[in-house]
């Protein structure tokens, strides 16, 4: 006789949720930016591949399959939520951006500069390992920054320039010609005026 079908053994979509811990830091890290998020990161990381192996060590020794196919293709619907939400806007940095907006708004709004000077001003976005800037926001009141790198003009550079003196988060907006590492760069708009430069190698490396 062939063996009954188990009755625990279904399709199910909840092994994604066992993943959401892994996604939550990009989504919450922000709120409480003075946690070691590295040690943090490390430690879900390695929690979560221990849940999944033991989950297929035993979803594989009592052989139930559709469990199996469940668990693997939990990243893959994730995947896709995620993709359907930055397609209509929501991503991490949009959620953030909307819930601290007026106060960056009002941090330029008491920028005093002579002459009708257009603002420039800079946030840490993301600095979440070792302390380096790894994203920046960026409020440029004359879009400038989203320019190809050369073709902004002499006094946007000056206002780069006087604005990032003193702020490491501006170290790679205008990086010098002897600078010793390559960076990448990209620009996001993220609203009016606002842009998220985001870092793939901070030159701000010890």
């Amino acid at each position: 006789m062939p063996e009954p079908e188990k009755r625990s053994d279904k399709f199910t979509w909840t092994y994604a949720l066992w993943l959401l811990p892994f996604l939550a830091q990009n989504w919450l890290y922000w709120l409480h930016p003075q946690w070691d998020w590295w040690t943090t990161s490390l430690i879900v990381s390695v929690l979560t591949l221990i849940a999944v192996a033991g989950s297929l060590c035993i979803n594989l020794a009592q052989r139930r399959w559709r469990r199996l196919v469940s668990l693997l293709i939990a990243p893959l619907l994730l995947l896709v939520l995620l993709r359907i939400l930055a397609a209509v806007g929501i991503t991490s940095d949009s959620v953030r951006f909307a819930l601290t907006k007026q106060t960056y708004l009002a941090e330029i709004e008491r920028t005093d500069l002579p002459g009708g000077e257009q603002r420039f001003r800079t946030f840490v976005w993301d600095d979440t390992f070792l302390e380096k800037t790894y994203s920046t926001l960026v409020y440029d009141e004359s879009d400038e920054v989203a320019l190809p790198k050369g073709e902004q003009s002499t006094a946007w550079q000056q206002r780069v320039q006087t604005s990032c003196s003193e702020k490491k988060e501006c170290g790679d907006l205008d990086p010098g010609p002897d600078e010793y590492v390559s960076v990448s760069v990209s620009v996001r708009k993220i609203d009016e005026h606002f842009y998220i430069l985001d870092n793939y190698l901070p030159n701000s490396f010890p």
